[in-house]
């Protein structure tokens, strides 16, 4: 073959072409200039696939074309093991003492305050950072110096003196740098300081202090960085919340929740709220709409915003080759902590496509512990929302590492005594009477969303679809497992696993109660399969144990009777007469909080009354709370109280509670307060997720 003779002139075009800013690309594709400068700007100028996808998915967003210029904010952020020490101290103190405001941030500095900038500017905001920390002896070769400082109403850490004359000429220069006519900013001018814990109630001020004086300061090997956020303009006086469980809207004005997104809620809407639903906006796709307050939880301000750039403001410590860590967490290998450039929001490129799933009129709590994971048809996309996965080269090693950081976060750590852990003797419990309340186990709609109209055929007859499906269930009209879902096979082997552990601590049970609910009914018998005691202990089905049902504005679920449990090998007690019937649930649809605690527990109550022995009482993620909390003597839960609780209450949890061994710990009207909470007699069930496989992907 002949050889290809070289061009005397290049074609002009394709060199033009090759230097195309993102912005000139957009705007060739067809997109408006006011828009493709917003979607750069809202992705940190990552590039012209993740603009063009936040583009698609803000294509219903009602302020997609208003001119509002976004919100920008320099900090110096801590890296290193300093890093490690606040974020645990963030987590115990949040943990023990509950939210202050300091929580709504990522441990920093601030040198320069929120300020208004056009779209347009973003690009030389972020140039001029990194051309600011290139110059000469803008870096220094030490840590910054922190001198600890606590009040009645504040406490932290203020920069030495000599630090903050440093960083306070920095935050002028980069003002300089930036400032012109349309941009107008300020050096952050006060005591520069890093917030440790502020608006708190004075009665956590000793515990918030303990705390405080454990933290290390003086951390040789702390390094610093500068960094460059911005915001949405519409997220100034709002909280964010991230999303723990997908949720298809049911209604036109309702919003729609993916695991991964963050919501912009209304403090005073939460609090105003009487049925728990509340309108938020979505920072995945701008749109608004009302949703179940408590399928999310509060979250740091700052997880929502965009991260434009980091720069390391200190000469880059390499660890010793012994000590192999980042961020605090030992690596395998030693690592220098490269220069990030343009940097998305921490959550960009996180957010996966997750399947349709149970209305919020279901039992509210998902398995905490464990994201619902997408569909196979819902991974062919890589399952990222923004742009494909990234590889290892693509991300900074520090954002690497907090990609890991955060999926093992949700991962229990065993107790145990110094490190040891406590082996299961089987032992007789203490002769007091004990109630046992435990929640269902791992249910089919929270795990593969909406599913009936697959795992069903036109004449009805069910067809599993995945292993984790049961083989078969009893026959009922399709329709009516929408509103009553089976256990998986794991949750059913959750709580078979639940007994065994309460077999080999000794426990005996006299009687067992159970929700309605199929789950629950099917987690009574595994426990029961565990403890050797199916046979002989038969369940009695109360429908007074069911969930909240505000819930179920639409109508309860239609239960399986106790014939039909029979006929498909449930051993059902026929003799037992329910204390509240289905048909008086059905009058009591408005039922408000406080009602509901009260009917649960006035169950609980008079099934303590009027049995002996111990007692095992199976519902939802509310049970644990509603049937032991005015048992135990407490009061009534805030919609907000209880929402939290039940995020905490992963699958077949299980709680206790022991009588005080009186007369009146069994006698009608004065069990309160003869009860308390006790020790578990098992572990706790813990595991991580398991997503469905795609065969294909080893074709791609």
């Amino acid at each position: 073959m002949a050889a290809l003779p070289p061009r005397k002139n290049p074609t002009p075009t394709k060199i033009s072409k090759q230097h195309l800013t993102p912005l000139q690309i957009l705007l060739q594709m067809g997109f408006p200039k006011h828009r493709a400068e917003k979607a750069l700007a809202a992705t940190g100028n990552r590039g012209v696939q993740l603009a063009s996808d936040w583009l698609l998915a803000h294509v219903n967003d009602p302020f997609l074309d208003e001119c509002a210029p976004r919100e920008y904010i320099l900090y110096a952020c801590p890296t290193g093991p300093f890093l490690q020490q606040l974020e645990n101290f963030w987590a115990q103190s949040r943990e023990a003492c509950g939210w202050n405001g300091a929580h709504n941030f990522t441990p920093h500095i601030t040198l320069v305050s929120f300020f208004k900038a056009p779209d347009e500017c973003a690009p030389q905001l972020s140039k001029a950072l990194k051309e600011l920390m290139n110059l000469p002896g803008a870096r220094i070769d030490r840590p910054i110096g922190l001198e600890l400082y606590t009040s009645p109403n504040f406490m932290g850490f203020f920069v030495a003196e000599d630090d903050a004359n440093y960083l306070k000429r920095l935050a002028l220069q980069y003002v300089k740098e930036v400032s012109h006519s349309t941009i107008s900013l300020e050096p952050h001018v006060k005591s520069l300081h890093l917030t440790l814990a502020y608006q708190f109630p004075s009665g956590q001020f000793n515990a918030l202090k303990t705390l405080v004086e454990g933290l290390d300061a003086s951390c040789t090997d702390a390094n610093w960085e500068l960094r460059l956020y911005s915001r949405d303009p519409r997220l100034v006086s709002k909280q964010v919340h991230k999303v723990l469980y997908p949720h298809t809207p049911r209604e036109t004005d309702e919003l729609e929740l993916r695991i991964g997104d963050y919501i912009y809620l209304n403090p005073e809407a939460i609090q105003a709220s009487s049925d728990g639903w509340v309108e938020g906006i979505s920072w995945l796709t701008g749109t608004n709409g009302y949703l179940p307050e408590n399928y999310t939880e509060r979250t740091a301000e700052s997880d929502a915003w965009t991260m434009h750039r980091t720069v390391p403001l200190c000469d880059v410590r390499v660890p010793d080759e012994t000590s192999d860590v980042v961020d605090g967490v030992p690596m395998s290998t030693p690592t220098v902590l490269p220069e990030a450039n343009d940097a998305a929001s921490p959550a960009l490129g996180q957010c996966e496509s997750q399947p349709d799933t149970v209305p919020v009129t279901s039992d509210k709590a998902p398995q905490p512990t464990t994201e619902q994971q997408p569909t196979a048809d819902e991974r062919t996309n890589s399952g990222k929302m923004f742009g494909s996965t990234k590889t290892q080269d693509e991300f900074p090693l520090e954002r690497l590492h907090e990609l890991v950081k955060k999926h093992v976060s949700n991962m229990q750590v065993i107790p145990g005594d110094e490190g040891v852990q406590q082996q299961t003797v089987s032992k007789p419990e203490s002769s007091t009477r004990k109630v046992y309340l435990m929640r269902h186990g791992e249910r089919i709609d929270f795990t593969f969303g909406t599913w009936v109209p697959y795992c069903f055929d036109e004449a009805g007859n069910y067809i599993r679809k995945d292993l984790n499906m049961p083989k078969t269930l009893p026959t009922r009209k399709s329709c009516l497992w929408q509103k009553d879902s089976p256990l998986t096979n794991v949750g059913r082997y959750q709580a078979l696993l639940v007994g065994e552990g309460m077999k080999d601590a000794g426990v005996n049970l006299a009687k067992v109660y159970c929700s309605p609910s199929f789950r629950c009914i099917q987690t009574a018998t595994s426990v029961l399969e565990g403890l050797g005691l199916k046979a002989t202990v038969p369940i009695c089905i109360e429908p007074g144990l069911f969930e909240w049902l505000a819930w179920y504005q639409d109508g309860i679920p239609e239960w399986l009777t106790s014939e039909e449990l029979i006929a498909a090998d449930y051993n059902i007690d026929r003799e037992y007469k329910p204390m509240t019937t289905a048909e008086k649930l059905k009058d009591h649809f408005h039922e408000k909080l406080g009602e509901f605690y009260c009917r649960n527990s006035d169950i609980a109550e008079s099934i303590i009354s009027s049995t002996e022995g111990n007692i095992l009482i199976v519902g939802h993620a509310t049970t644990l709370d509603t049937c032991s909390r005015f048992i135990i003597g407490e009061k009534t839960r805030s919609t907000n109280d209880m929402g939290r609780i039940m995020q905490k209450v992963s699958y077949c949890s299980l709680a206790v509670m022991e009588s005080d061994g009186t007369e009146d710990a069994n006698t009608e009207n004065n069990i309160k307060g003869h009860w308390k909470l006790t020790v578990p007699p098992c572990d706790p069930v813990t595991h991580t997720n398991n997503s469905r496989f795609d065969y294909k992907v080893l074709s791609d």
